[in-house]
This record gives C-alpha cells, sequence and structure tokens, in this order.
C-alpha cells in the first residue's frame, strides 16, 4: 500500500492519485536508504588493496585499477582516509551508466595534476578513448503495435495488452546521437491520435489526414483489440486547426472530455471513472385525457435523475436530483462511487438554474466525460474516449 503525504490514506500501489484528496502519490523510500548506502561504501573502499572498485570486473576507465583500460592510482588511494585528514574515495563504488563519461575519476572532483596522465592508445586501434568501456550492444526491442509498449524478443505476445507479436514488425532502431550535440527529440507526427495508458503515460499513436479519417476496429493496430470498439465506429473529419468527431452508430458511443460546463439535455449520458450515468429530467406529470390523475409518490421537489447504466437496455440504480444542485464523487458527493478508484473524492456537479441543468467538473484527476450525440467539435489536445481507450487528439 502507498501511504498519501498530504493526507495519509493508504491506496493501492498501482495507483498514480490518492483516493482521499487526488494528490500525486510517490513511492516512499526504502527503509535504511542512507545507511544501507554508508556501509556499501565503507565495505567497497575497504575490499583490499588489489580489489577493482564498483564490483567484479571493475568498471573500466581512468584509475580503475586492473580492471580498467588505462593505469590505475596507486592502491594507497583507494583506502581509507589519508594521513592528510582526506576523505576516502569511496564513491566510486556506484555503477556509471553505460556509455556516459563520469565527471571526474571516482565520480568525484578531477584528479590534482600529479596524477600520472592517461596512457595513449594502444596500437592499432584507431579511435580508441582510453577510460571507458565500449559498451555491449543493446538487446533487441520490439515495440507492440497496438499499445505502444515495449515486448521482450522472446515474447510472443504484448504482455500490457496481449497482442500478438509473431506478425510484428522488425526491433526497433536505436536512436543515433547527431555528432556534436545532444540526441534530438523525434518528430511528431503533426496529425495524430496518440493512445494514452491508466497511468498518464503515452502508448501507440494512430496517424490521421486532413479530411475524412474512419476509427473502429477495422481501422489500425491500435484499435484493433478493443472489442468495446465496433468495427466502424466513429469518423474524424479535420479540417485545418480543428476537427469535427461523428459517432457513425456505435454500440457504445463516443466520449469528449469537458473542459468546460456544459448545458445537460434529458436522456444525456456522462461517464466519471468507469461510472456510465443518464441524465433525465422529472417533469410534473400530466393527467391522462379523460382526467384521471396519475397516482406516484410524493415528490419534494425533484427536478431530474441519474441512472446508472449497466448494459443495453439495462439500467441499475437511480438518484434523484433535490435542490440547487447535486455533486458526484467517491466519498465527498451527494452521490458517491465508493468502489470506483478512478472516480475522486469529489468529482463533479449537477447544478438547476434558471430552469435549466448544467454539468461541471470540478478538478477531477480524470475528468468528465460527455456522450457525444450525432457530431461534435472539437480542439487540438482534446481527450476522446473510444471504447475503453483514451486518446488525445493532435491537430498542430
Amino acid at each position: 500500500m502507498t501511504v498519501c503525504n498530504r493526507c495519509g490514506k493508504e491506496n493501492q500501489d498501482h495507483y498514480k492519485f490518492c483516493l482521499g484528496c487526488g494528490a500525486e502519490l510517490t513511492a516512499a523510500p526504502k527503509p535504511g536508504g542512507d545507511m544501507a548506502m554508508m556501509k556499501t561504501m565503507m565495505a567497497d573502499a575497504g575490499s583490499g588493496p588489489g580489489a577493482p572498485l564498483g564490483g567484479p570486473g571493475g568498471l573500466a576507465g581512468p584509475g580503475m585499477g586492473p580492471g580498467g583500460l588505462g593505469p590505475g592510482p596507486a592502491p594507497g588511494m583507494l583506502r581509507g582516509p589519508t594521513p592528510g585528514g582526506g576523505q576516502p574515495l569511496s564513491r566510486g563504488s556506484a555503477s556509471a551508466m553505460p556509455g556516459m563519461p563520469p565527471a571526474g575519476p571516482l565520480g568525484g572532483p578531477a584528479m590534482p595534476p600529479t596524477m600520472q596522465p592517461p596512457m595513449g592508445p594502444p596500437p592499432g586501434v584507431p579511435g580508441f578513448s582510453p577510460g571507458f568501456a565500449t559498451p555491449s550492444a543493446p538487446a533487441a526491442v520490439r515495440r507492440c503495435p497496438s499499445c505502444g509498449s515495449d515486448v521482450p524478443p522472446s515474447f510472443r505476445f504484448c504482455g500490457t495488452c496481449g497482442f500478438r507479436m509473431d506478425e510484428a514488425s522488425s526491433p526497433m532502431p536505436m536512436p543515433m546521437t547527431p555528432s556534436g550535440g545532444m540526441p534530438q527529440p523525434m518528430a511528431r507526427t503533426r496529425l495524430s491520435m496518440t493512445l494514452i495508458r491508466p497511468d498518464g503515460s503515452e502508448g501507440g499513436s494512430h496517424d490521421l489526414r486532413p479530411g475524412e479519417n474512419k476509427l473502429g476496429r477495422s481501422f489500425g493496430a491500435v484499435f484493433e483489440n478493443d472489442g468495446y470498439l465496433s468495427p466502424i465506429h466513429a469518423q474524424l473529419d479535420i479540417r485545418g486547426g480543428s476537427a469535427l468527431i461523428r459517432d457513425l452508430e456505435s454500440l457504445n458511443g463516443v466520449f469528449v472530455k469537458m473542459t468546460q460546463e456544459e448545458e445537460l439535455t434529458s436522456g444525456q449520458i456522462i461517464r466519471i471513472g468507469q461510472e456510465l450515468l443518464r441524465f433525465e429530467v422529472i417533469a410534473t406529470p400530466e393527467p391522462t385525457p379523460d382526467g384521471t390523475e396519475l397516482m406516484g409518490s410524493p415528490n419534494p421537489g425533484y427536478w431530474g435523475k441519474l441512472t446508472v447504466i449497466i448494459g443495453r437496455e439495462v439500467t441499475g440504480a437511480a438518484f434523484p436530483l433535490l435542490g440547487d444542485s447535486c455533486t458526484l464523487g467517491r466519498e465527498r458527493g451527494d452521490i458517491n462511487f465508493p468502489d470506483d478508484g478512478y472516480v475522486s473524492g469529489l468529482h463533479a456537479r449537477v447544478t438547476l438554474r434558471d430552469g435549466r441543468v448544467f454539468l461541471a467538473d470540478l478538478g477531477s484527476s480524470n475528468g468528465t466525460f460527455i456522450k457525444v450525440n450525432g457530431e461534435r467539435a472539437i480542439g487540438h489536445e482534446s481527450f476522446v474516449l473510444l471504447g475503453q481507450q483514451l486518446f488525445r487528439v493532435n491537430l498542430a
């Protein structure tokens, strides 16, 4: 369990945000970290005058002892405090990243001028750089075309989404570093839909083009493994810096993340977390044509209700709406969904104002989504929910 630093609530280890207050969760440090590091440093420093620093085989580098390619310092330089009161150079026991030169010998400041200069390159080895081991060739990496996760070469299926990798593309090439500069970021496709994983990281992407773009299980590897998507689910029409998304009579619909307060009409379907809700207006019952009044329970002033949708033509609990507003959440709302970890403690609000009903998100972690009825305009970096997958639309 991960304990929130803000409110102290216990959360599951895979949660990224606290269920109590919505604060971002950070993994607790392992106990005894400083003491364990100190003991490791002392053990490395006292491992003997002939032992290479940094473990068996040593770290190749100037001043790394017998395991390196360059000459090592005198054994006395790797032992305890010097007679003059200097500190032992034990911090060199921390391994450096492959291919990354340390700031100075043993990870500290550069050695004094009295240090013996490194030897020149061995004969017959052009371009040899003393002090750094040649990094081993990286293992081949494959990327899942469905969700974008890295898959080991020996795996036949993706461990994240279960995609069969037999027909996957060749291993992903390692990016090359331009000469004389830092690695340049890869250029992002101008028009695309980027998959957002449940932890907030980016998954695969689906390229788009100006004009009409069909979306569904029949259009792209990123869609084909989502059983909640129809084969032809939606259409995205791109015109300049804006787009129009249209539901093509899909079974489960298209949802767009709200960015501001919106008016609700009777029959509108919304989604918070994993909860699918339908809003309906409760009107005053009218007598039948022959003048007979409809009998029912007393109405204290209900003006609407939210009904949980369980399946097609199957509904669950219904919550009547009373007063000026009604809040939704996991713990602190007028209507709560305590078992849904994707719903914030206080998530959204439904308000009656001037005879009209409005829905607003209250700064929830995962947002409030509204179902598209027919078609809806969206902009750059809008979030669209198709089936069980969340996408960010990139239009610029």
